[in-house]
């Protein structure tokens, strides 16, 4: 019987092995590894960071403006939602920024729209780091102002006064913003994107 038990013990071992084996010396490996979603999702993991609500002009990783947003920072200010596939908090956010901006994707795409708010042109860009292409995916580093690698990010690209010249600057948020749930979270929003239309008003006529 103990004889038994060891012999199978020691198929399950040498099984595992192989198959460890063939994961780790194979393309099947590489495969999986590369399919797995290496931002964060906020929700998921129960997270929901501190952040600050304000607008800075230097960008988290030190690279320039990716051209896409200064393109559309010509007509007003940028809102930029970035997502994954497979996260709970950028699910239960997608329906309110869809309502707040009046417009509708699905969560695959990369999407823009230049919308009416409130008398105002703001330009809204929806961003899957799934599918997107690499100048895309790459622009979520240079806005993850807390270096938080997480998803939900909502950006707010507008227009500030620095020093002598009015340059590009920008506010990041996080999952839900530091409120308990999507709806406290929509006023949040709400507030960052009424910011950074008054700064892009105080300031558009000096922009170059």
């Amino acid at each position: 019987m103990h004889k038994m038990l060891a012999v199978q013990i020691i198929l399950i071992l040498l099984f595992s092995g192989s198959l460890g084996g063939m994961l780790l010396y194979t393309g099947v490996y590489d495969d999986v590894k590369s399919k797995i979603v290496s931002v964060l999702c906020l929700g998921c993991l129960k997270l929901n960071p501190k952040t600050h609500l304000s607008f800075t002009f230097e960008t988290a990783n030190g690279e320039p403006y990716p051209n896409f947003v200064l393109r559309n920072l010509s007509k007003g200010p940028v809102f930029i939602h970035y997502r994954d596939d497979v996260c709970s908090a950028c699910d239960a956010m997608e329906p309110i920024v869809k309502e707040i901006f009046g417009v509708n994707y699905s969560i695959e795409q990369c999407f823009f729209k230049t919308v009416n708010f409130n008398g105002t042109n703001v330009t809204f860009i929806h961003i899957n780091l799934d599918h997107s292409d690499k100048n895309k995916v790459d622009s979520f580093k240079i806005y993850d102002r807390n270096h938080v690698n997480g998803v939900p990010m909502f950006v707010v690209v507008t227009l500030g006064y620095d020093r002598t010249f009015v340059k590009p600057c920008y506010s990041t948020g996080y999952a839900f913003l530091e409120k308990n749930t999507p709806q406290a979270a929509k006023k949040v929003l709400l507030s960052m994107i009424e910011d950074g239309i008054e700064l892009y008003k105080q300031n558009r006529e000096g922009f170059t």
